[in-house]
């Protein structure tokens, strides 16, 4: 099948399942989620009207085989930090789960710049990430069971 059929088709059920379980108690809270959900509903359906018109004419060059292996890896990553937000925390996990991605990502062997610019891009990432949450829009992040923070 076509990337972006799969792509538009998996983009409607996700808004379908969220649709399905919107429980507003204020009708004024859910005018901001409903209209993200009409609007990726929109996109999603261009997308799939998109594979579906444009079939095979879309051009392929430089599209990559797919490699199944690396997608599980990166799926199982994902897993397992979710699985690390509630023993080691957002920022430990967060960091740790980006490097890997980014080791994961990278194309040959990384050298140590690579890595310390890994590092640090990660770093800022995942701290500004927690002060925007935790400060600006005041959600809570999940806390390590272990140490504490």
């Amino acid at each position: 099948m076509k990337a972006n059929i799969i792509c538009g088709a998996i983009l409607l059920v996700i808004v379908g399942i969220f649709w399905s379980q919107r429980d507003y108690e204020d009708p004024l809270v859910g005018i901001f989620p409903d209209m993200v959900l009409i609007v990726l509903a929109v996109l999603g359906a261009a997308i799939l009207a998109h594979g579906i018109l444009r079939g095979d004419r879309t051009s392929t060059l430089g599209v990559r085989e797919l490699n199944w292996r690396r997608l599980g890896a990166a799926i199982a990553l994902v897993v397992g930090w979710s699985l690390a937000l509630g023993m080691v925390g957002f920022t430990i996990s967060g960091i740790v789960a980006f490097m890997i991605m980014a080791l994961m990502v990278r194309e040959g062997r990384p050298t140590i710049r690579n890595v310390v610019q890994d590092f640090v891009v990660a770093l800022v990432v995942v701290i500004s990430c927690f002060f925007i949450f935790t400060r600006v829009l005041v959600v809570p992040l999940p806390v390590s069971t272990l140490i504490g923070m």
